[in-house]
């Protein structure tokens, strides 16, 4: 054997162990179903809470915690138009199927109120001692988008809600 087919050999031998290498990280996240952390583990099989849509979903994990409500807003500045979110209110979503709505301080004149909440895999339903009836879809694991008004807040269509934990 030459030393040129020894050479090649051995770059063919290191191109394969190198490909092994990385590709070996890939498949062991490639059919992982674990949890971005989201939610609650702890679970009430009681709970009006784990209303669903597939018989493996749990509400449960998915939605219970804080989530943040803000709306987006834009103003005129000297440098041209600017944009952000204004934060208003938090909906605790608790593992027993009960929930609150707090406004933020700078806010103490929005909705302020307690009850029970449902989840499905597309949305969650918020159900008021008021009588007030709230609907929540989801966007993602950690965003959930609803009507501002049914909160109290004029002036804006949709109001986004961020997990906190």
């Amino acid at each position: 054997m030459s030393a040129k087919e020894i050479i090649m050999n051995r770059n063919i031998v290191m191109a394969g162990l190198l490909s092994v290498a990385l590709c070996a990280p890939l498949a062991a996240c490639g059919s992982s179903s674990s949890s971005t952390g989201t939610g609650s583990a702890a679970s009430s099989s009681s709970s009006a809470a784990t209303t669903s849509t597939s018989s493996s979903f749990d509400a449960n994990k998915f939605y219970a915690g804080q989530w943040r409500g803000s709306v987006e807003i834009t103003g005129q500045t000297v440098y041209g138009t600017a944009g952000g979110n204004e934060q208003m209110l938090d909906v605790i979503l608790n593992d027993d199927g009960t929930c609150e709505v707090k406004p933020l301080e700078a806010h103490a004149d929005l909705l302020t109120d307690t009850g029970t909440w449902e989840g499905t895999e597309s949305d969650v339903t918020l159900t008021l001692s008021k009588g007030t009836t709230i609907k929540l879809t989801v966007v993602d694991q950690a965003t959930l988008t609803g009507n501002a008004a049914d909160f109290g807040i004029a002036d804006f269509d949709t109001i986004n809600f961020d997990f906190y934990g």
